[in-house]
């Protein structure tokens, strides 16, 4: 898809202008325009996601929807309702709408390029709020004396900049959403509190479920994944969202059983895959060139990860990710070894990518040695940049969901190290659990005897995963033909 974008904009609700890049306020949210022109007559689409533009698998789903949506609705003009806006107009050539208000700790809203600012692998880190100048106030200094008195207000003073941000953001966003002819919750792992909590993004599906019904525009969930639900309040904010959705289907069978204990009919949805499996073999990218580099030689690529990793995971564990980067390092160290042309991806900007660097540091000598002959760090900006990649490579070692899915449509044998159920999940759907390892306790050699166990049966593992976009075809067919029904039916088709 081309991602340059023609004209930006962005305007707040009232028509005030606010400068590209440039973070807004809570009371500010503007809604920036791409390519789209405003006076054609098409749906309006607006896709709901905590995606900020680190993870390169949720960027691969809003291109798979938005390319498959057009096939069926040539005119459609689309609206990412994202963490990022900026980054959704320029990787995605459609508006943007803050999902958000004030932020929380891993899950708030950012600007600007992706690869200007630090990632989260996930939802964007909150900007803290510019804070009013001193000067002049001569009170303050005597407030902080007291510092009981000084933290109070300091507090109240915080929790009504909250408040009152996120009643702003109720209002803009109610504007927006009036204008749309469909809310659509567009894939990932969106039924979960890992980031952020209950108070994060369970609220925010719960804020614009009751912004869509208040203002008659119907809500989809389509191929959303169900991770960790645990607080009662996050089940109350998810259930009251499922319930108000006029269409919903989750990614997998464990996905919906989750959800069936949120709402007990959701346990009659259907079950439609990954949309990244839906992206058209027409949009994805030529082979990348790796080849002529590895000059005969077998290639095999390792994708990264920064789970557990100090300052990047809502997961702190220091001794697991030293762990984890020792496995990896002797991984590595064996197909040098072997005489393999290795080389390092990644599918999370800003995170996994810094993992890299540190595995190479744990190489011993003899393999930084050979790595200087066997092995490429590759530049990875855009999902298409990763694919390319594999495009070119024999083997694969994953240790995310999305290099595993990605991996999988370019017909790549994998062996995946899994940190979360949703791993285990697709490597079930299929028929890879013999190539799955837990991420807690996998060594380096079960990987090496897996990869030996996929060479052998080479073809008929890539014959098995080539097999699955195609039988999922059908499901993802319906699916985005229901979507386009819905949207030509919304609210704004009978004015």
């Amino acid at each position: 898809m081309d991602s340059r974008v023609n004209r930006l904009r962005a305007e707040d609700g009232a028509g005030g202008r606010l400068a590209i890049g440039e973070l807004p306020g809570p009371g500010d949210l503007p809604a920036h325009e791409g390519v789209q022109e405003s006076s054609k007559a098409g749906p309006r689409i607006a896709l709901l996601t905590p995606y900020s533009g680190h993870n390169l698998g949720d960027a691969a789903i809003q291109d798979a929807i938005i390319t498959n949506l057009r096939l069926r609705l040539p005119d459609a003009q689309f609206t990412g309702v994202c963490l990022n806006c900026d980054n959704y107009v320029d990787r995605h050539a459609a508006n943007s709408f803050p999902l958000c208000g004030p932020g929380r700790h891993f899950y708030g809203m950012s600007s600007g390029k992706v690869t200007d600012q630090p990632g989260t692998g996930g939802s964007a880190q909150p900007q803290p709020a510019n804070e009013e100048t001193s000067r002049g106030n001569w009170l303050r200094p005597l407030l902080k004396k007291v510092t009981p008195l000084w933290w109070c207000l300091k507090r109240m003073r915080a929790a009504a900049r909250r408040i009152g941000g996120e009643l702003r953001h109720w209002v803009q966003a109610y504007r927006f959403i009036r204008t749309q002819d469909v809310l659509i919750v567009a894939g990932g792992g969106q039924l979960d509190e890992e980031w952020g909590g209950p108070w994060a993004h369970p609220f925010v599906l719960f804020k614009w479920a009751v912004l869509a019904r208040m203002a008659r525009v119907p809500l989809a969930f389509a191929s959303v994944g169900a991770c960790r639900v645990n607080s009662r309040l996050c089940r109350v904010f998810l259930s009251i969202a499922l319930h108000m959705a006029k269409y919903r289907s989750y990614r997998d069978k464990h996905s919906r059983v989750i959800a069936s204990r949120l709402w007990q009919k959701a346990g009659s949805d259907v079950i439609v895959p990954d949309m990244a499996f839906s992206l058209l073999p027409s949009e994805l990218p030529a082979p990348a060139g790796i080849r002529s580099m590895a000059q005969g030689r077998q290639v095999v690529a390792i994708s990264s990860l920064a789970y557990g990793k100090p300052g990047s995971c809502v997961y702190e564990d220091a001794p697991l990710h030293n762990r984890y980067l020792q496995q990896m390092a002797r991984i590595t160290s064996e197909f040098l070894r072997r005489d393999y042309f290795v080389v390092m991806v990644c599918s999370a900007l800003g995170d996994d990518d810094h993992v890299i660097p540190e595995i190479l540091e744990r190489l011993d000598d003899q393999s930084k040695e050979r790595a200087a002959r066997q092995l490429h760090v590759p530049a990875i900006v855009t999902w298409q940049d990763l694919v390319a990649l594999l495009q070119d490579v024999d083997l694969l070692v994953a240790s995310r969901l999305h290099s595993t899915i990605l991996g999988f449509m370019t017909k790549t044998p994998a062996v995946a190290i899994s940190f979360d159920p949703k791993v285990d999940w697709v490597m079930e759907d299929l028929g890879q659990t013999e190539y799955l390892f837990q991420l807690r306790d996998f060594t380096a050699e079960d990987v090496i005897n897996a990869i030996d166990r996929l060479e052998s049966r080479r073809d008929s593992v890539m014959d098995r995963i080539g097999l699955y976009p195609k039988q999922v075809l059908p499901a993802f067919a319906v699916q985005y033909d229901a979507l386009a029904k819905i949207a030509r039916a919304g609210r704004r088709s009978g004015r």
